[in-house]
């Protein structure tokens, strides 16, 4: 056993037990209007309701997750909102980090109460700390196949305090994911019943504990097998019911699989405490069809569309007849990306000249068409228009001043440059054209490059301009791997040994103030090294029935509308 840990003796408190004996009430949350119904279009397809496994990392299962998965802290955007009433994280700093974690008071769907055995098991999957075998300890390897987060710097087993319901990790170094990094993603005691053949719910997640705690491989070799398996939704959509507990607001009642997609239906978790208020009291995600505006107010109740050239009319009808109708963007954003590994753009001086030849709302306009009000534009590449961390790098990084149009944005005598870009996508095309009619002015010869799918956009060796829509990086992994210098996303083909530097400075930073400081530190790099230029941020158009309020999908990569269905409402009439 690790330096002051301790084993917990017999099974859990009384306390435990009877708050097990006396769950599922029925009773729905004050917040609920009893009857409440409300149907929204989905392109998504749930395949496992275990979102910390690496290999179910997909749009549909974090939809789901959004609305079932109670957390310590969740990433929106580049700012971490806390739930205090599913617990709190601190961060004690000194020669050796030390997170701990402490839970308030939630509990599963079937009123299994979480407790440290789930921060155990959270923390044995999501840090790895046993896939290298430890000295003494029988056995080799065992891998859950988590998603690798900061906790992965653990320097040895957690302490765990059982009677406050809190586990103190301890760390290596510093990491700068702390307050979201351990995801209790899937119940314990579930584990526990399908790893080990314990059918008390109590005694098996008794048993998970105590199994991380003592090293003990063979046991955790059938735990790491229960928590990546154990949690699947076939094709079909038959799952057990043990793999669809919840500890969010809903949780899942009914999965059905059709010709066009899955049906799901939603209903609220009695047993949830936690902040989030919802009215509903069912939410049905039905697959989303090409004619699901034509359907809006009798098959369905929201609508998340791209805007194409198509839906123009059809949106702004339903505007005009007092719809509601909400932009937002989908955490990528497009951006022109210079390839410094060869060709014209070696030379810094010539690619600033060339990007200040670049008119950045010229290439909106083209590329969006009668859809332009929809696309934000932005200055920034490492952080999302409108929060605080976006206002500094704007007025920190010397972007606008370096790129501003002026005399040196007159191309070298005879400068070609290949643009390549997605012939598949009207934005693309759109923007491509508005390039190469504008540069000329200063002497640019454009020429196309294009690819036939956004996948191959820059696999071809002509291009020397690339118009891409790339996400905006979340994490320091994400920003190395696309700007780094061997970046498996780099498609400059050149780095910066400083920008490498601060990368990692930023991945071991816990001060989440002085984390924002080193990103903008980074952008500023990117900027210095003129490799690229954002133009704007990719939307996305919500299209809501009259009967239903307060629909306003938030910015992002992660559930941006399902995770705010607990913030609409019923119109009141």
């Amino acid at each position: 056993m690790h330096p002051g840990a301790r084993r917990r003796a017999g099974l859990v408190s009384v306390a435990s037990l009877a708050l097990v004996a006396t769950a599922c009430s029925g009773d729905l949350p004050p917040s609920v209007e009893e009857g409440t119904e409300v149907t929204v279009s989905w392109s998504g397809t749930l395949t496992s309701t275990n979102p910390a496994s690496a290999a179910s990392v997909t749009d549909g299962n974090l939809d789901i997750a959004s609305l079932t998965r109670g957390a310590f802290g969740t990433l929106i955007d580049d700012t971490v909102e806390l739930d205090e009433s599913f617990g709190k994280v601190t961060i004690e700093d000194g020669k050796q980090p030390r997170v701990r974690y402490d839970l308030a008071e939630p509990s599963w769907s079937d009123g299994v109460p979480i407790d440290t055995a789930d921060l155990m098991l959270a923390w044995a999957a999501s840090s790895n700390y046993f896939r290298t075998p430890k000295k003494g300890s029988p056995g080799g390897e065992v891998d859950f196949g988590a998603v690798t987060t900061g906790l992965s710097k653990s320097a040895y087993i957690p302490e765990v305090d059982e009677g406050a319901r809190a586990i103190e990790v301890p760390l290596v170094v510093p990491v700068v994911d702390w307050r979201t990094a351990l995801d209790v993603a899937v119940p314990a005691h579930v584990v526990g019943q399908k790893a080990l053949k314990i059918e008390d719910p109590i005694e098996a997640k008794e048993v998970v504990e105590t199994a991380i705690e003592e090293s003990d491989t063979a046991k955790l070799r059938k735990i790491a097998k229960a928590w990546s398996e154990a949690f699947a939704v076939a094709e079909d959509g038959k799952a057990p019911e043990e793999a669809l507990l919840s500890s969010g607001p809903y949780r899942v009642a009914k999965i059905e699989a059709g010709e066009t997609g899955q049906e799901i239906d939603l209903e609220v978790n009695p047993e949830y405490t936690g902040e989030a208020r919802p009215t509903y009291e069912q939410v049905r995600l039905t697959p989303a069809s090409a004619d699901a505006l034509a359907g809006l107010g009798e098959k369905v109740d929201v609508v998340q569309v791209t805007p194409t050239k198509d839906n123009r009319k059809p949106v702004r009808d339903l505007e005009r007849r007092d719809y509601g109708v909400a932009t937002a963007h989908d955490g990528t954003m497009w951006a022109l990306v210079l390839r410094t590994d060869r060709g014209l753009f070696r030379k810094k001086n010539t690619r600033t000249s060339f990007l200040r030849a670049v008119p950045r709302g010229d290439i909106a306009e083209g590329g969006a068409g009668e859809w332009a009000e929809a696309y934000e534009a932005t200055d920034v590449m490492l952080f999302p228009p409108g929060g605080e961390g976006y206002q500094i790098a704007t007025e920190d990084s010397g972007f606008s001043a370096k790129f501003r149009a002026s005399e040196d944005a007159k191309a070298p005598r005879g400068a070609k440059v290949c643009v390549a870009f997605d012939k598949s996508s009207a934005f693309a095309s759109g923007a491509y054209e508005t390039i190469a009619n504008v540069v000329d002015d200063e002497g640019w010869s454009a020429t196309s490059c294009g690819a036939s799918s956004a996948d191959r956009v820059t696999s071809g060796k002509r291009w020397d301009a690339a118009l891409v829509r790339i996400p905006i990086p979340q994490t320091p992994e994400e920003i190395s791997a696309q700007w780094g210098s061997k970046g498996s996303q780099n498609a400059t083909g050149g780095g910066d040994r400083d920008r490498d530097r601060l990368i990692g400075e930023l991945a071991r930073t816990a001060d989440p103030y002085a984390a924002r400081d080193v990103r903008v530190e980074i952008e500023k790099t990117l900027v210095k090294d003129s490799i690229v230029v954002p133009i704007v941020m990719n939307p996305t158009v919500t299209v809501s029935d009259k009967k239903v309020d307060s629909v306003r999908p938030r910015s992002g990569q992660v559930a941006p509308l399902i995770s705010t269905v607990v913030e609409w409402s019923p119109t009141k009439k």
